[in-house]
């Protein structure tokens, strides 16, 4: 808000009584009214925040709302109170004050002010107040002092009116100032008298190139002190512009200057160090500040040192920053079964020396240390490897372009083995390929067993976590005896690839004796477990006697039919959900139907029209239709069949809500493809077999599954009925190991 100052109207009202009483211009001396204005406003940021400390606030006046140059403008520093409230006098930066022409055309003029150097604000229109200005025009009559309308001398003997009142407003003037001044010198009162003097102030130039010299009239910036100052405040260099999320903005800086003679270009060369105010860490969420250290000789822009100060107070030094003082002693000390350490401790001046007792080699040495060679490979002799603790791995192999353990048996045997009593029987880890593979003639590729934990682990970055192939057994076989085991456990992080992936006439086999898993897989991206059964085998063949034959946390996608004796959903229950389960049996139904339901409300004519998805007729035909009136008794009929994926419903009463349901029975392209039998011949080789022979009474040899895979069922039997901690394998054939 601009405001005016009240001595305008008082030089108005001055001026005009000299004209009126034509009192003698020359022989008075008219007091100089400050040509300022009030300005109040309110020091906020471009996000709306209050900006606390002293800012520098540029005032701009324009003649236009936008665009244009400035006509007048000055920059003045600002403390703002909490609220950031302030008060300047627009103007006080000159010693005229505004200037007179800003007003005197009549024409509109606006205010547009900047917050410490960013963006203008929208300019303000000034109203009538500032344009009081124009009343120093009181001063004149037409551009023309008082003393140009002075009457003539008057003839003798006669006395006016006029002269006894210009004699008398003579008499009553104050003396005019006296005194010597220099040009751009500021005055100075030097007493009471009205005696005008050289302060030690000096100004050159005018506006915004000018300088103010203080015991000097040759100053070399805005402010240029000659001898000591002392500030008895804060002294605040404020940034240089607002932050923004692309960039911070450094504070004001501080130069010191030295001067240094160079004997070797004979010529005077300037030391410019300084200290600045830098933004760390811009629009992170731990944004923050430090104050460095910059330098530049000569004419140069002042640079980085690294010397710089946090906004905790820790200081980072400059970069071979050395620091005095020496170490008294230096010790070396080496395991002596390896090393011989010679010269330790230093304590002046010496040569600490460590020299091998056997060199490291890639060959296979004795009492060496392994050094592997350029590939990446050492040789060795017979490796046992032992897990002592009870989640210990006695092997780990990886490998991120080959096969991390690959075992090969051509005959009666086992492509890879391994036991544990407590934690992985065989594990394998690959970035690339196999975690672990294993191949053979005659009996499983891969098999493990644990009493604790895992059979078979493998786990790979981009390929397969567990690989098994057998041309007479099972591509993988995993036993787990106690709880807290699993038979077959893989996984792979990759978008591909699979945790476990078996070939076989059995895909994948796993036996569990307890509450836990046959074969657990899991991936970031692809399969979890990954099986194929071609020639009518099975993929993957899991059953459990008391538990969970497979779990799926996660979405199941099948491509192709489900057939299942039962289904239901099974949710915590709502009433009791820590302590119940909720289970609802699936609807079932010999068509592939749909089922679509909604209400709907007729207008006061009866009429409502039901809306389908534009994808209805093709997905769905044979449409079967039912409504129930809601609220009241009322006939409700189905007044138009779907056509263009909409139906037609009508009331016998107006506004009657109607609860409606239609079916369909699929068409799609994949259900025509794929009807479903409602009765169908079983297989040759499964007639005479039952999907759950316990419920006719019938032996378990008699089921489905003992028809399609019996090696398979024979093996599962068998663990089923094995002894816990025996640690006999479940192929009686081949050696036992404990």
């Amino acid at each position: 808000m601009i405001r005016s100052a009240r001595h305008f109207a008082a030089l108005f009202l001055a001026t005009l009584l000299c004209t009126v009483v034509a009192a003698q211009e020359s022989s008075q001396t008219s007091t100089s009214v400050p040509r300022l204005v009030t300005y109040s406003g309110r020091a906020i940021d471009e996000h709306g925040k209050t900006i606390s400390g002293v800012a520098g606030v540029t005032f701009a006046i324009y003649k236009d709302q936008e665009g244009g140059s400035p006509l007048w403008m000055e920059t003045q520093n600002v403390s703002p109170d909490a609220q950031g409230h302030f008060t300047v006098q627009l103007g006080s930066t000159a010693s005229a004050g505004l200037p007179v022409e800003l007003f005197t055309s009549g024409e509109a003029r606006w205010l547009g002010t900047r917050m410490n150097g960013g963006e203008e604000r929208p300019r303000v229109l000034l109203v009538s107040v500032p344009y009081a200005l124009k009343a120093a025009d009181a001063q004149t009559l037409g551009g023309l002092p008082a003393s140009a309308f002075m009457l003539a001398a008057p003839i003798s003997g006669r006395t006016t009116n006029v002269e006894t009142a210009a004699s008398a407003a003579s008499a009553a003037a104050p003396p005019p100032t006296s005194g010597t001044g220099t040009t751009d010198f500021l005055p100075l009162w030097l007493n009471s008298a009205g005696t005008l003097g050289n302060s030690v102030l000096f100004q050159s130039g005018t506006g915004s190139t000018a300088k103010v010299g203080v015991n000097t009239t040759a100053p070399g910036a805005t402010l240029d002190v000659k001898g000591t100052a002392t500030i008895r405040g804060p002294l605040t260099l404020p940034s240089t512009a607002n932050a923004t999320s692309a960039a911070g903005a450094s504070s004001q800086s501080e130069n010191f200057i030295a001067s240094v003679f160079n004997g070797g270009t004979h010529t005077v060369v300037n030391q410019k160090f300084r200290w600045q105010a830098e933004p760390v860490g811009n629009n992170t969420a731990n944004a923050s500040g430090s104050l460095n250290l910059l330098f530049a000789p000569g004419t140069g822009t002042p640079a980085e040192t690294g010397l710089r100060i946090g906004s905790t107070g820790r200081i980072t030094f400059a970069s071979g920053q050395t620091f005095p003082g020496t170490a008294t002693s230096v010790g070396l000390s080496a395991p002596s079964s390896d090393f011989t350490v010679s010269g330790s401790p230093v304590t002046g001046a010496g040569t600490l020396a460590l020299n091998w007792t056997v060199s490291p080699s890639s060959a296979d040495t004795a009492n060496a240390i392994v050094k592997r060679d350029s590939s990446g490979s050492f040789s060795a002799g017979a490796i046992s490897a032992t897990a002592t603790s009870s989640t210990g791995t006695a092997i780990s192999a990886s490998t991120s372009a080959g096969v991390a353990l690959a075992g090969i048996a051509s005959a009666n045997g086992d492509g890879v083995f391994g036991q544990s009593n407590s934690a992985i029987g065989v594990y394998g880890l690959s970035k690339t390929s196999y975690g672990m593979y294993g191949s053979s003639n005659s009996f499983p590729g891969v098999q493990g067993t644990s009493e604790s934990y895992v059979g078979v682990g493998g786990l790979s970055v981009s390929s397969v976590g567990v690989y098994g192939y057998s041309s007479n057994s099972h591509g993988v076989q995993g036993d787990a005896h106690t709880t807290g085991g699993y038979g077959v456990y893989g996984t792979n992080s990759a978008s591909g690839g699979a945790g476990v992936l078996g070939v076989a006439t059995v895909g994948v086999y796993g036996a569990s004796n307890s509450a836990n898993s046959g074969v657990y897989g899991t991936s970031a991206g692809g399969w979890g477990v990954n099986a194929y059964g071609s020639s009518g085998g099975t993929g993957i063949l899991a059953g459990s006697d008391t538990g969970y034959a497979g779990w799926f946390n996660g979405d199941l996608n099948v491509d192709g039919n489900l057939s299942k004796a039962g289904g239901s959903f099974k949710i915590d229950h709502p009433l009791d959900p820590a302590n119940k389960y909720l289970y609802h049996s699936f609807v079932e139904s010999p068509d592939m139907m749909n089922i679509y339901n909604g209400n709907a409300t007729t207008n006061a004519a009866g009429d409502a029209v039901v809306t389908l998805p534009d994808w209805f007729e093709t997905l769905n035909q044979d449409f079967r239709y039912q409504l129930t009136v809601v609220g009241q008794f009322a006939q409700a009929i189905v007044a138009g069949k779907v056509a263009n994926h909409k139906f037609a419903i009508k009331t016998d009463k107006p506004n009657v809500e109607v609860s409606w349901q239609i079916t369909g029975i699929r068409h799609d392209a994949w259900a025509n493809a794929h009807r479903i039998p409602v009765e169908e011949q079983k297989a040759e080789k499964e007639r005479g077999t039952y999907l759950h022979p316990e419920l006719f009474g019938a032996p378990e040899e008699k089921g489905v599954l003992w028809s399609r895979a019996p090696q398979a069922m024979k093996q599962w039997k068998e663990a089923r009925t094995k002894l816990p901690g025996t640690g006999q394998r479940s192929n009686p054939s081949t050696p036992s190991v404990n």
